[in-house]
């Protein structure tokens, strides 16, 4: 029978997967992620190869595929639409509470683990990676399985009970998500288990991982797609290990620097609700005492920190990358959190932080002015006066338990998540480029215009058209050097030379222009100017 606190922490958990879930029409995919990772799988499917993943018609190389074949079996049982383009995503997240209620439950109870579960989706960037068509919530699905699944492994091997099946799900776990992002998905779990069982004096453990089912079944899930596109594609092992790993952590080659502090804003940003909760955790601990007497929590800690340190030294940052570590915070903030019931402040302070959202809004007003003009004021209100009401009713709620106090907190997030989520429609990401796509596919079907990328290239151009397009004197991220056929390369990469004569030649072309170009069309049709893109035309 499910007691008072697990109906109120389930009742929480169910809240906030609405609004994870919640998808008003108009709610267009965002550029460029999330139309990449739709234009990649839908490609998938027009061409029937899965071995090679293809972008704008040619290979593609930065991931391997497993998010793409997700995706193309959404697209191919849903139709392809933006809800069907990140069912992948919200089945992660999902996958994500389940995994911490699970993981977190075994370890301590049940109870904790709902209020993990609840902590983790209530974050702005758990919430956000739960519904972005983008690989990070997948990986940090498998990320947070990996572990847990290991760490059942070595309590089982410690307690002298069968330990196989764990460590075969702890090498599942892994080859999945190495098929979804690389080797960040083995060598930091494998970082962590190592270190956590040398700090400890249980490195005698580790034979339940090495030297039992967990290598083999690693290689047997994630090693034939490696040979098979080896074999299609000579060079790609180089370009996936050393270009797409070792360069992009060491070096500034793909031009997303950062500052070592960079994922401490990102952190105090990313997990406002839980922030109160996770520092209160941590005072007082000291490594030596959780070593004797809390290893479950060090082992917590130890996650947190080898991801947020790791991705700190790295040369190439993104607030995504974060993600893997939040199942950890999201564990550890649910232990400060059950020890918090009589301690009336930091409930305060997760009132207060929480408030800082509205109060952003009030006192900026290019933000006040932003929501204006996007016509989200209602919607503003109504979210922010839920997260308000339930972030100051969880102090007063805490008295009566720690489950009933985050039940209200969560209740006032939710009305933040929401709000987000019925506002995504309304904002420039969502409907600029979108608008553009549309109008650039009626007039090609229309006119009988070819769409060409005129220096510039706009992920949801092909996902909207159902085909690739020629972009001339560009390349960005496409791949054109994997491509081995020469008239395929010919005919989607152009030269600014081929551009202005095909243009000239009588052919209708429709250009996607950006505004440090647009002079050079001056004296041909404007279709739709917008502040990113404009698309021009040769025909009246």
């Amino acid at each position: 029978m499910l007691s008072r606190p697990r109906l109120l922490l389930g009742g929480a958990l169910l809240l906030l997967l609405a609004a994870v879930w919640t998808e008003p029409a108009g709610s267009w995919l965002g550029e460029p992620d999330e139309a990449r990772y739709a234009e990649i799988p839908r490609e998938m499917l027009a061409s029937g190869d899965f071995v090679t993943p293809r972008l704008n018609g040619v290979p593609y190389f930065e991931k391997p595929p497993l998010f793409y074949w997700c995706n193309a079996g959404a697209l191919a049982a849903f139709g392809q639409t933006p809800w069907a383009a990140r069912l992948t995503a919200r089945l992660a997240g999902l996958g994500t509470a389940a995994v911490l209620v699970a993981g977190v439950g075994a370890a301590s109870s049940l109870e904790l683990g709902l209020a993990a579960a609840v902590l983790y989706l209530a974050s702005p960037l758990g919430f956000v990676m739960s519904r972005l068509n983008i690989t990070d919530g997948l990986l940090t699905f498998f990320f947070a399985a990996t572990l847990f699944a290991a760490r059942e492994a070595l309590r089982r091997r410690e307690a002298g009970r069968p330990a196989a099946l764990w460590s075969a799900l702890a090498g599942l776990a892994g080859g999945l998500g190495f098929l979804t992002k690389g080797l960040i998905a083995i060598v930091l779990p494998g970082g962590i288990l190592l270190l956590w069982c040398l700090a400890t004096r249980r490195a005698r453990l580790l034979a339940a991982l090495l030297l039992a089912p967990a290598p083999l079944v690693f290689l047997a899930v994630a090693a034939p797609w490696f040979v098979l596109v080896e074999r299609r594609n000579p060079g790609f092992l180089q370009f996936f290990f050393i270009h797409e790993h070792f360069q992009r952590f060491a070096t500034h080659q793909a031009h997303r620097p950062g500052p070592i502090y960079y994922f401490a804003e990102i952190f105090l940003a990313g997990f406002l609700p839980g922030l109160s909760f996770f520092f209160a955790g941590l005072s007082g601990k000291r490594p030596a005492r959780w070593l004797s007497e809390d290893a479950e929590a060090f082992f917590l800690a130890l996650w947190f920190s080898v991801v947020f340190l790791f991705f700190s030294v790295s040369s190439s940052k993104l607030p995504p990358y974060l993600l893997p570590a939040f199942p950890a915070a999201a564990a550890l903030a649910a232990q400060g959190a059950s020890r918090s019931g009589s301690r009336p402040g930091v409930w305060r302070l997760a009132a207060l932080l929480a408030t800082v959202l509205p109060a952003a809004v009030l006192v900026t007003p290019g933000l006040r002015r932003a929501v204006a003009e996007l016509a989200l004021t209602q919607i503003a209100v109504a979210g922010f006066a839920i997260l308000l009401a339930g972030a100051w009713a969880s102090p007063w709620a805490a008295r009566r338990g720690f489950a009933a106090g985050l039940a209200a907190l969560a209740a006032g997030w939710f009305g933040f998540c929401a709000g987000a989520a019925l506002a995504w429609p309304r904002v420039p990401q969502a409907a600029e480029l979108h608008n553009i796509e549309i109008v650039a596919a009626g007039e090609a079907r229309g006119s009988g215009a070819l769409v060409v990328g005129y220096r510039s290239y706009a992920q949801g151009l092909p996902w909207e058209l159902k085909h690739p397009i020629p972009v001339a004197d560009y390349v960005g991220e496409l791949e054109p050097e994997f491509e081995r056929r020469p008239g395929v390369r010919e005919s989607l990469f152009w030269s600014r030379a081929r551009f202005w004569e095909e243009w000239r030649s009588g052919r209708r072309i429709l250009a996607l222009v950006s505004p440090r170009d647009i002079a050079e069309f001056g004296g041909n049709r404007v279709v739709l100017k917008g502040r990113k893109y404009s698309l021009v035309a040769n025909y009246d």
